[in-house]
């Protein structure tokens, strides 16, 4: 009987080893380097109640056009590894270091910008207030925990305010140690911490993705599956103020779901000044990379 049962314990014990062998080749990327994730699956119960400012200004010192920059990741320079950098030996574009950043942040400081929040970027682009000539909206996309860790104190310093479109499928349900080698999202705990300088939006639910032919999958998949995947993102965000497109691309069909569905702006990745009256839902932005110097930091604010 004893023979049979260590036989048997064998018997599972390999089975069992084998499907976690089995699980360690499919997911070596994600296990080797702490990708895996615990996302949260219950609605962001944040406080989206906020002040619109009302602001001093003339027909000589109102704003006729607001840039809208847009971010994605922000890591101190010592923190920088292999792991951000691609083949030729350059920062992947979605990098910026915190040392960039602030010099950034400081020049919108001492040149007097104002920062708009969401809702009053929104009223303004509805013509409902005039914003100062040196307003501007920052802008984070997918959520990466190292905007809270690198870019909110560095925000937070100088009283500026910033959105962030979350990939909500990515949020994490429970809060982890930050490493700046893995591209960890932002849990629920750094959200709800962080809601005095950000606004956050939905960044699509798990569709921050491209198949097989490099399309996006907002313009591949079937209309159905893409509704359903902005809904439930935009349900786990709480909001259905603003969504951004991932990878900037959209179509038709696309405008036609966020219509559908009650969004009432939308941004995009096409450069450009925000401006009254145009496209609600094709609301261009200036992308930050690694190679923006401060000098064309300053012309992305003012050109058109």
């Amino acid at each position: 009987m004893k023979k049979k049962y260590n036989i048997t314990f064998i018997a599972v014990f390999i089975i069992h080893f084998a499907a976690l062998g089995t699980l360690f080749v499919q997911n070596f990327e994600t296990i080797a380097f702490g990708k895996v994730q615990f996302a949260s699956d219950k609605p962001l119960e944040l406080d989206r109640e906020h002040e619109i400012r009302e602001f001093d200004v003339t027909k000589t010192t109102k704003a006729a056009q607001v840039p809208v920059l847009m971010y994605h990741r922000i890591i101190k320079s010592s923190d920088l590894q292999t792991t951000h950098y691609n083949e030729e030996g350059e920062l992947y574009g979605t990098i910026v270091t915190q040392e960039q950043f602030t010099e950034q942040m400081h020049h919108l400081h001492e040149e007097g910008y104002t920062t708009l929040t969401l809702a009053e970027f929104q009223a303004y682009m509805e013509e409902e207030i005039e914003v100062p000539k040196k307003s501007v909206l920052i802008t984070f996309d997918d959520g990466f925990k190292d905007n809270y860790i690198n870019a909110y104190p560095v925000l937070k310093k100088y009283d500026l305010r910033a959105t962030i479109f979350l990939i909500a499928g990515n949020i994490d349900r429970d809060p982890r140690d930050y490493d700046p080698a893995d591209a960890q999202f932002l849990s629920v705990e750094d959200i709800e911490a962080s809601t005095d300088i950000f606004d956050y939006e939905s960044h699509t639910y798990k569709f921050h993705e491209r198949d097989e032919s490099g399309a996006a999958f907002l313009t591949s998949k079937p209309r159905e599956d893409v509704l359903e995947d902005i809904e439930i993102g935009m349900e786990l965000v709480g909001s259905k103020t603003a969504f951004a497109y991932p990878f900037g691309e959209y179509n038709a069909e696309t405008l036609g779901i966020l219509n559908e569905l009650g969004m009432e702006m939308a941004f995009t990745i096409k450069d450009g000044m925000a401006k009254p009256g145009e496209s609600i839902l094709e609301i261009p932005r200036r992308g930050i990379y690694p190679g923006t110097t401060m000098d064309i930091f300053k012309l992305l604010l003012t050109y058109e």
